[in-house]
């Protein structure tokens, strides 16, 4: 055998990607027997028929594997197989190199994608949040909102840029590090149609490197304004309608849980609601409705005053009667007025917090005794009371065992139950609660506030349950000066939201206060230095 070259090759030398001779038949009888030889009658009759029988069968592949060791073709045929060529291994390690390039550079795009990773600046680590608005608020159209937001990062930030939808609305340039690197800002935004906005808050660092927040939908509605607006409610838990937004107004009717109603209005602390009823507008307590929309929707609705009755001149022939018990207390102008105004279930049902409101303009410091009864054990507390005119509270908790976490459990709440306290009024001291499922009750702490020249920055941060959208006033005391800011906010659990208070004058002790409804929840001390 020769290749094209004229060189000669051994017959039984494999050429390189050549092919293989079949290889022999095996012999004709199985191994291990005698074969046949020689001549003669029996040898030729013999061996014919064994010919007729070998080639009548059909060639069985399978048996001949299994004898393979026997007659040894195949191993010879792999002993003698071709090596594989340098080449193929040369393309396995470029596939191998190509398909991990290709991994690197998908995880890189994906890093540096909007899932909120930094870009630019690599090495930068983040963290931004929106604090508020909280996510599907109900903003007004054409009615400037604020957006709360805070970040830190490895670095120095820079900006503060608010996007919404795609559109840049508010651009905050800072210049200063904070000293626990808790960068915070207030941006602003105003709508002008209806419908569903994505806020979201870019902040850059001072090497350019970018964080995006997640977004935060908010919900642009018309204002209100004077047009009347009326959503639906539900029942939450039976409850008594009165005849004004008060339990000092008289009992109208009931309402059973589970029952659909048309809200017409509300109080303006939205604590309780105008409702159609079948006896007509009633008031109901806010917490036995579920509104089923935006009680931003409804106007705030005052309560017609009912005149008083006019007493009748009434002739007499005694000319002059003597003086007689009056049947109604006579009203002491100086005199302070308790109402109880809410009773709701904290910490799984095992207290019952119970809130006193002080309606006259007169201001009382004393000693005061409360009183509870009805679906839970009767028991009384006395408690050095601080009640600011016009509206200053307290509250007091109560134990109640076995927890109560059913509806439709009642407390019967009264304020100084022995009249040992002169009150403006005194047939208003006692009210009936239709309680709820105990709910998480918001939790306000102060974060450290931060000292700057002309302000005070200061976060508050609900650590609790929902706080809904409510008027909160944090202020900073030092010595006589008070300063303080106003705004509503609506926390959500762990979320915070930041205020700028003025600093006032001077230098030392100083404490910063959370109010809200008049009552302090979060007081924190910190100094005010030079």
């Amino acid at each position: 055998m020769s290749d094209r070259y004229g060189t000669d090759y051994p017959e039984d030398e494999p050429i390189i990607g050549g092919g293989y001779a079949p290889p022999a038949p095996p012999p004709l009888t199985p191994p291990g027997q005698p074969q046949y030889a020689g001549t003669g009658a029996g040898y030729e009759d013999d061996g014919e028929d064994a010919l007729e029988s070998y080639e009548d069968d059909e060639y069985d592949e399978d048996d001949y594997e299994d004898d393979e060791d026997s007659y040894g073709y195949y191993d010879e045929y792999e002993d003698s197989a071709p090596a594989r060529q340098p080449m193929f291994y040369v393309f396995v390690a470029l596939a191998a190199l190509v398909g991990g390039i290709v991994v690197f550079l998908l995880f890189s795009l994906v890093n540096n994608g909007n899932g909120g990773s930094p870009s630019g600046g690599g090495d930068t680590k983040f963290a931004v949040s929106i604090d508020s608005p909280p996510k599907d608020k109900r903003v007004e159209i054409g009615k400037m909102e604020e957006v709360i937001v805070q970040a830190s990062a490895t670095e120095a930030i820079t900006r503060f840029e608010l996007f919404v939808g795609d559109k840049l609305t508010d651009t905050v340039t800072v210049s200063e590090t904070p000293a626990d690197n808790k960068y915070r800002a207030v941006m602003k935004f105003t709508l002008t149609a209806r419908g569903n906005y994505d806020l979201m808050v870019r902040v850059t660092a001072s090497s350019g490197a970018t964080k995006e927040s997640s977004k935060v939908r908010v919900i642009a509605i018309e204002p209100v304004g004077e047009r009347p607006q009326t959503i639906k409610g539900k029942v939450v838990a039976d409850t008594t309608l009165r005849s004004g937004p008060s339990e000092t107004y008289p009992e109208s009717g009931t309402l059973k849980a589970g029952t659909e109603v048309t809200i017409l209005g509300k109080n303006k602390s939205v604590d309780w609601l105008l409702i159609d009823s079948a006896q007509g507008q009633r008031w109901a307590k806010r917490t036995a409705i579920d509104p089923l929309d935006s009680l931003e929707l409804v106007p705030v609705r005052d309560v017609t005053p009912t005149p008083a009755p006019t007493q009748e001149a009434t002739s007499t022939s005694i000319p002059s009667p003597s003086a007689s018990a009056s049947t109604s207390p006579t009203a002491n102008p100086n005199a302070p007025d308790f109402v109880p105004t809410n009773a709701v279930l904290i910490e799984g049902g095992a207290k019952l917090r119970v809130t006193v409101q002080n309606v006259s303009t007169n201001a009382y410091n004393g000693p005061l005794v409360i009183g509870v009864s009805g679906d839970i054990a009767s028991s009384e507390l006395a408690i050095d009371a601080k009640l600011a005119g016009n509206g200053g509270t307290a509250t007091v908790d109560f134990e109640v065992a076995p927890p109560i976490t059913t509806t439709g459990k009642k407390a019967v709440v009264s304020v100084d139950p022995k009249n040992a306290v002169k009150e403006a009024r005194e047939d208003n001291n006692g009210a009936t609660f239709v309680l709820l499922p105990p709910e998480e009750s918001p939790v306000i702490v102060i974060q450290t506030p931060t000292v700057q020249p002309s302000a005070i920055s200061i976060t508050v941060q609900n650590t609790g349950g929902a706080l809904a959208a409510t008027t909160v006033t944090v202020r900073v005391k030092l010595g006589s000066s008070v300063t303080l800011e106003e705004k509503s906010i609506a926390l959500a659990k762990n979320q915070s939201a930041t205020f700028t208070v003025a600093r006032p004058q001077g230098t030392g002790e100083a404490t910063a206060e959370v109010v809200i409804n008049g009552q302090v929840v979060a007081s924190a001390q910190f100094t005010i230095s030079p």
